[in-house]
């Protein structure tokens, strides 16, 4: 499961995307992105399983992993490879009695601490906000490329660490130099007039 957490991770991102997260994750898979979660904040659970049941369609068809945010449940009854949730979502216990053993399960998280309790639970790990970002939800502090670094040398290097908040392909170089496994973005696709080839840009 953790081999498929590597390179560009696109957020298919209701709010940044105007509503439309489909249209979205679906211009990042035109664009090669292979690695692709569904996040929906505040849409009810069958609109979001709607959504989901579309993307994981359009995901296997191309060989992508897909993620859903928030809702184990929905995951499960979309067909995606898995479920990541924040620190203030389900239990680690439940999202994987959920879950079950073969879908993946993600965590965010936003210091050393919770680092910590992650590395017993998920099969791989989020950090960040690296940089400032107006998608992250709940307002968070930024941690920056050192903190990104301390976290690297936390986490074993065999489980995935992705790199979260303003990443664009500007500051792409410093995020991979410090061997993360993915990076995952939503605003530097989703603000572009054409995200397909701002999703290349990005690989």
């Amino acid at each position: 499961m953790q081999a498929h957490i590597h390179g560009l991770y696109g957020i298919a991102d209701a709010t940044a995307s105007a509503g439309d997260p489909v249209r979205l994750g679906a211009a990042m898979l035109e664009g090669g992105c292979r690695l692709l979660q569904l996040r929906c904040k505040g849409w009810s659970p069958a609109d979001i399983e709607r959504a989901a049941r579309d993307l994981s369609t359009r995901c296997r068809a191309v060989g992508a992993t897909f993620i859903v945010n928030d809702h184990p449940s929905i995951a499960v009854a979309a067909d995606a490879h898995g479920a990541h949730v924040g620190q203030l979502d389900a239990s680690a216990a439940e999202v994987r009695r959920i879950l079950g053993p073969d879908r993946i399960f993600g965590r965010s998280t936003h210091s050393v601490a919770q680092l910590h309790e992650a590395l017993e639970e998920a099969d791989y790990i989020a950090f960040g906000p690296v940089w400032s970002t107006p998608n992250g939800g709940r307002e968070k502090p930024v941690r920056g490329l050192e903190q990104l670094a301390a976290a690297r040398r936390e986490v074993p290097l065999h489980v995935p660490l992705v790199a979260i908040g303003g990443i664009t392909p500007q500051r792409l170089p410093q995020v991979k130099a410090l061997r993360v496994s993915a990076w995952a973005v939503i605003g530097a696709i989703c603000s572009s007039d054409t995200p397909v080839e701002a999703t290349r840009a990005l690989l």
